[in-house]
């Protein structure tokens, strides 16, 4: 199980990584419009944040250091910027796993986040548990 301080210590320093993968997915029309995340942001004054901004300042700062990471999450694209950031997942898969999503309805997140937690969570794990015990 991964917590808190495991995936901050692995994504505390990929603010500014590319993830043209998952810039495709967000601009192909796969993105939250609503919720806490985004909610927060707008909060303190951040109109389009990024999915490092997600993870680390909307989520993980929120949160105890062993606080679980788990499959309870549901953002499909933070996990799936998860998971191209980290390399957890090769390009390939997450190219295929894209034109999937943008191929289909992109409206229906719940069953797209299901898909990406499917393809990307395990791997994100354990690419992070192995670099961060």
């Amino acid at each position: 199980m991964m917590t808190n301080r495991q995936v901050r210590k692995f994504y505390i320093d990929k603010e500014h990584t590319d993830h043209p993968i998952t810039d495709r997915l967000i601009s192909g029309g796969y993105m939250q419009s609503s919720g806490e995340y985004i909610s927060n942001a707008r909060r303190v004054g951040i109109e389009a944040p990024s999915q490092y901004w997600h993870l680390i300042h909307s989520w993980s700062d929120n949160k105890k250091p062993e606080a679980p990471f788990n499959k309870t999450i549901q953002c499909g694209e933070l996990i799936f910027w998860m998971a191209e950031t980290s390399g957890a997942v090769s390009k390939p898969k997450l190219n295929e796993l894209c034109d999937q999503v943008l191929s289909g309805n992109v409206a229906d997140r719940s069953y797209w986040n299901r898909i990406i937690r499917s393809v990307c969570f395990d791997s994100i794990e354990e690419t992070v548990t192995k670099a961060v015990p």
